[in-house]
């Protein structure tokens, strides 16, 4: 007999194990995850027989203030795909905690017909490429102090304004935290924050927060930090220094008229 439920600490090693076959993840990730993020009541199981099946992890987010959720590490067992699991495990998800929206980032290229194919909508964010050559002419040099903010929360809202999803620091720290694991370098300072991915000659910024008049601060230290000569941006529809383009990047999925245009999805987590 098919179970769905909230998941309850018992349910940690099954979860672990799940999470392993489904993810490349390396385990110091995935205990970071468990440790950090993790709450019973945020994850949502399918099982059968005592088996999981399937999981996600609903993580509690907002837009203006409206109830939402950020679907995190959806994974069914590969005997188990294909048969709806998932798309009722969602719903069940967005009912449980009365999200009007759930907004998630497909893992791969493939999985956004599967998505659209249960309910979701395409969401675009601003991509922005620009070379070395053109940052160093942006940039402004300046007097560095030690970062003395408690937390990047309220820089990112003041930035951000509306039509994004809300992270508190404690899932911002995190972020920062999971893609070190990774190998991203993490610019701080007392206006924003920057995370970003060198690979050779190319550098993407998966997230850049600071206002218009700090952007070329922030560019400094975003130089000093990298070598890349290319680089790639995502930002708000606020963020001008730089021209953008919209794109297809994450999906939603609507329980009510409540839907904001343009949402910002940069910081997913994942």
């Amino acid at each position: 007999m098919i179970e769905l439920r909230i998941s309850k600490e018992s349910d940690i090693n099954s979860l672990k194990e799940l999470y392993r076959a489904c993810f490349d993840e390396k385990e110091e990730a995935i205990e970071l995850f468990f440790i950090r993020i993790y709450k019973p009541e945020i994850c949502y199981i399918v099982e059968s027989a005592g088996e999981l099946l399937s999981m996600l992890f609903f993580l509690d987010t907002s837009i203006n203030g409206r109830k939402a959720g950020y679907l995190y590490a959806a994974a069914t067992k590969e005997e188990a795909r294909g048969n709806g699991l998932m798309n009722g495990l969602v719903n069940f998800a967005m009912a449980t905690t009365g999200a009007e929206i759930c907004v998630t980032l497909p893992a791969s290229d493939d999985l956004y017909g599967y998505y659209q194919g249960i309910g979701f909508k395409p969401l675009e964010i601003n991509f922005a490429e620009a070379d070395r050559e053109k940052l160093e002419k942006l940039k402004k040099d300046y007097d560095r102090d030690e970062p003395v903010v408690n937390g990047y929360c309220g820089i990112r809202n003041r930035v951000l304004k509306d039509n994004f999803l809300f992270w508190n620091n404690s899932h911002i720290n995190y972020a920062f935290d999971y893609n070190a694991l990774y190998g991203a370098k993490i610019v701080r300072n007392n206006f924003g924050y920057a995370i970003a991915y060198e690979d050779g000659n190319t550098c993407e910024v998966t997230e850049f927060i600071c206002d218009d008049a700090n952007a070329p601060y922030m560019l400094a230290d975003l130089l000093a930090l990298t070598n890349a000569e290319k680089f790639t941006f995502r930002l708000s529809p606020r963020q001008k220094f730089i021209t953008s383009t919209p794109k297809r990047f994450a999906m939603a999925k609507y329980k009510t008229d409540f839907r904001p245009e343009n949402i910002y999805t940069g910081l997913t987590l994942d």
